[in-house]
């Protein structure tokens, strides 16, 4: 009686919920580890940062390094700290040159291994301002490849539930970098002699080695290996992030559905740095996309983070501080604490959601430290009330705009364009970077062609986050959990950023009257003769107006790819890529044949002949699979307000 009633209460989906999540608990250890592996590139970022801002204060280097044999002037300042951004814009444009041909993770490597090296051996040799200048541009090349690479590579590499959080911990990283060289400076800037700068800088080959050596053990993105129709290591690569077997459904039914969506964008052509800035090809809203990644960039550069993490020791001594060395440290601790909220709260409320709540702090805190620094005269309290909303301002930034941007970014493009999107707007950081680098000692110095601003810089600050935040209300669409596959379907979905958040994860149909007005509008527009596809079924898909054509990546007898797999062969056949007849739909393997997995893999990827045995099952499971595949169809509904 008992199991009776037992088999009779017992509700299966109580067991698959949890085998869901033990499989989602998987996925995301195995992604966290790669994150915070990566991640080290931004450590190597914030270290060099957080040594100059040090190192130009030591006692040493300023009786050694500048002209005048005492101190920095403002032009020699602005030089030292700013040239680090040149090299990192280099670096930025570099990235996809050898990341989109050689890989994610040899660009990683390259990078930390080789350029970041050089870098460092030629600043530690450095006794003068030209040879320090040399070496930190070595290593602004390296950091620029790696601002450009890292973040693409963690958001390849992650589950959709955690894409965010894992990109965020590369700003994570930057605030570590930024305390440990502030730490290390802490202790050696009283050396009076060349090891006060050198050992800091030396510490840079530890840093960069672990970089370089954990990448080695990692996998490559599997998104690269589409790129280059390697869809065996894609399988091997993903089976490894997502820990699950090769043969496993639900992973197969992910690499598909990366698979479809790159041949959907790729039957329009090659793609060039030009196509970043032009709608169409697959690419929908994509003038739009770029200048939300640009904009949303130029606004994180613009908010005055690196004023007070690069003059902040000067900025400090200034308000009159006592132990401005120590008030450096506590920001620096202040970043780093408040950045782990950020990676909670960006998969919790939203890209949109952080970046207009942290925007908003961030301005009244900036507006407030300006005020106080015209209207109170008692420079005791001024400094206190400076400090204590300057620590206010960086937490805010923390927490959303530091890892946020970089988040955002490495979401909103589509698979044939990401990562020359990610090097354009990874660029404009670093130009905006240098930029207000250059300009700031000039806007806050006494003296000649000086603009001796002092706390009142921090009305422009304010401006700048006031007008982030509404920059981002009306530009910035909402990615929080969908696939970096589903984006592209978002964009064409909703008709502006305000009703994005409406938008939920679904099964893309590549077959939606939507897509399928691309593909023909694409056709109209190329000189080629059209030739009908000669199937009758297959012209009654596409309504008779399917042209041939091929991807670029692939030659027009390859085997269909989609995401489960129906809808996709359609959008295959209107394109006119199966010749002469469509072969009968492929299905995704059923738990009741899960013998039959290897062979559907072959059969999908590579063009491997069925067995009699595939056959049977396939035909027994057509209709049943099919009834399914309809049901769990996309729906088209278009977002507006």
């Amino acid at each position: 009686m008992w199991s009776f009633l037992d088999r009779l209460m017992y509700d299966s989906t109580i067991e698959e919920e949890y085998y869901r999540k033990i499989r989602q608990k998987s996925s995301s250890s195995s992604a966290i580890v790669v994150g915070l592996v990566a991640a080290m590139g931004g450590f190597l970022y914030g270290y060099d940062t957080g040594l100059i801002n040090d190192i130009l204060e030591m006692r040493y280097v300023s009786t050694h390094f500048p002209s005048n044999g005492y101190a920095f002037n403002t032009h020699e300042r602005a030089l030292v700290t700013a040239i680090l951004s040149l090299g990192t814009f280099v670096g930025a444009v570099l990235a996809p040159l050898i990341s989109d041909t050689y890989g994610r993770k040899f660009a990683i490597v390259v990078s930390s291994g080789l350029l970041c090296n050089a870098g460092n051996i030629i600043q530690v040799a450095a006794s003068d301002i030209a040879l320090l200048c040399i070496g930190r541009v070595v290593c602004g090349i390296s950091v620029g490849i790696l601002s450009a690479s890292v973040p693409l590579y963690q958001a390849e590499a992650s589950p959709k539930w955690v894409r965010g959080s894992i990109v965020y911990t590369y700003q994570w990283a930057i605030t570590w970098g930024l305390l440990i060289a502030s730490a290390v400076c802490q202790g050696t800037r009283k050396f009076n002699n060349s090891g006060s700068y050198r050992i800091p800088i030396a510490l840079q080959f530890l840093w960069a080695t672990i970089l370089c050596i954990g990448m080695l053990f990692l996998p490559e993105s599997p998104r690269f290996y589409v790129q280059k129709n390697k869809i065996q290591k894609g399988l091997e690569s993903l089976s490894k992030l997502r820990r699950l077997p090769t043969d496993d459904a639900d992973l197969i039914e992910e690499l598909v559905e990366i698979k479809a969506n790159y041949d959907y964008e790729m039957s329009f052509g090659k793609t060039s740095i030009l196509d970043c800035f032009r709608n169409g090809g697959g690419r929908h809203k994509q003038v739009l996309r770029m200048v939300t990644g640009i904009g949303i960039h130029a606004f994180q550069q613009c908010s005055g983070i690196n004023f007070i993490f690069y003059y902040g020791v000067n900025f400090f001594s200034s308000t009159g501080m006592g132990n401005y060395y120590l008030m450096s440290f506590i920001t620096y601790a202040v970043n780093t604490l408040f950045t782990i909220p950020g990676i909670i709260l960006i998969e919790v409320i939203g890209r949109r959601s952080l970046l207009l709540w942290g925007g908003t702090g961030m301005s009244i805190s900036n507006f407030i430290i300006a005020i106080v620094g015209v209207c109170i005269s008692d420079n005791h309290i001024s400094s206190i009330i400076s400090v204590s909303f300057s620590c206010s301002f960086i937490a805010f930034f923390a927490a959303s705009w530091g890892g946020c941007t970089w988040a955002l970014v490495s979401d909103i493009y589509g698979i044939s364009i990401r990562q020359k999107a990610i090097s354009i707007t990874a660029a404009t950081n670093w130009l905006v970077n240098f930029i207000c680098a250059y300009i700031t000692p000039y806007l806050i110095d006494t003296g000649a062609h000086t603009a001796a601003l002092k706390n009142k810089i921090f009305f422009i600050w304010g401006g700048f986050n006031a007008a982030g935040v509404v920059f981002t209300y009306f530009m910035v669409y909402e990615t929080k959990g969908l696939k970096l596959e589903e984006i592209d379907y978002m964009y064409l979905n909703c008709d502006n950023a305000r009703v994005s958040t409406k938008f939920k994860s679904q099964k893309i149909d590549y077959n939606t009257p939507l897509l399928q007005n691309d593909v023909l509008m694409n056709e109209k527009s190329n000189n080629d003769p059209q030739e009908p596809v000669s199937n009758g079924s297959a012209s009654s898909r596409s309504d008779n107006n399917s042209v041939h054509s091929s991807s670029d990546s692939e030659s027009s007898d390859d085997p269909p790819y989609n995401n489960n797999l129906t809808d996709y062969q359609r959008y295959l056949s209107s394109l006119g890529a199966m010749e002469d007849k469509v072969p009968e739909p492929i299905h995704p393997p059923s738990v009741e044949h899960e013998h039959d997995l290897n062979p559907i893999i072959a059969r999908q990827f590579f063009e491997a002949p069925p067995s009699e045995s595939d056959s049977d099952s396939e035909g027994s499971s057509h209709a049943s699979i099919g009834a399914e595949n309809d049901e769990s169809g996309s729906s088209n509904t278009t977002y507006s307000s």
